[in-house]
């Protein structure tokens, strides 16, 4: 999987979460929490998709770091 399949793929797993329907349009800095309306209880679901979509375990510190769809690119990509 290429880097830009793999942000395509993070993307649509946010997209869905944040019920978005252009997942191309989520820019990098765009914060999932204040910029994208995902809230906490829903945290927990993108976690889970984002573990499920790219079969990784992603520590909850790590998780909790990430809060840009750029910052959970890279999470990804660092344990895929």
């Amino acid at each position: 999987m290429t880097a830009q399949e793999r942000g395509t793929q993070v993307r649509q797993v946010i997209a869905e979460i944040a019920k978005i329907d252009d997942a191309g349009s989520l820019a990098d800095d765009a914060d999932v929490y204040r910029d994208l309306g995902i809230k906490s209880v829903n945290a927990l679901d993108l976690l889970l998709s984002l573990e499920d979509t790219f079969e990784i375990s992603i520590p909850d510190e790590a998780f909790g770091d990430a809060r840009t769809v750029g910052s959970l690119d890279n999470l990804v990509a660092s344990l895929s």
